[in-house]
């Protein structure tokens, strides 16, 4: 919604605005992942639920809650922590150690590995920190005119960025 009702006036939601075109450009998860999910519904269960019994608490709650999230995502269509999940993934195939060996994960780190998603992690890990911080949930006001114009800069490098990988 980019506008809301506040009293008898419409305002313009600002986060809203800016935050969609970023979350629009998951569409790379849709592109890179949804191709390889198995057909079979029996086989694309077990593709979202790779075994990882064997693992560390913390690993295991953080694949475990992510491939939900990408479940929900690229088989349900529901917009289900999209931008976090992207993140996710770009961040366990560039710096993850642990391969959990099969299943969402085995592609995930195929398909979000390389020097151009290493780019779009350090990237987007950037904008979203802006935006979480600075836009949608206003920890330090925002008035440095210097600072907001680098920011913008940086959001629309990173859009055209998604947008590249995304038509690829």
């Amino acid at each position: 919604m980019l506008f809301y009702r506040k009293s008898s006036r419409y305002r313009l939601d600002f986060p809203s605005i800016i935050l969609n075109p970023v979350i629009d450009y998951v569409k790379i998860m849709d592109k890179r992942l949804r191709p390889r999910i198995p057909g079979d519904s029996s086989k694309s269960r077990d593709y979202f639920a790779p075994y990882i019994d064997n693992l560390h608490p913390k690993d295991k709650g953080l694949l475990g809650k992510n491939q939900r999230y990408l479940k929900e995502n690229l088989v349900f269509g529901r917009p289900i922590q999209r931008l976090g999940t992207l993140l996710f993934c770009l961040d366990y195939a560039q710096t993850w150690a642990l391969d959990v060996g099969g299943g969402v994960w085995r592609d995930a780190k195929e398909v979000f590995s390389g020097p151009e998603m290493k780019s779009l992690n350090a990237e987007l890990k950037e904008v979203n920190e802006f935006r979480n911080t600075r836009v949608a949930h206003v920890e330090t006001k925002l008035d440095d005119a210097e600072e907001a114009w680098k920011a913008m800069v940086r959001w629309f490098m990173c859009l055209n960025q998604m947008s590249n990988l995304t038509n690829q």
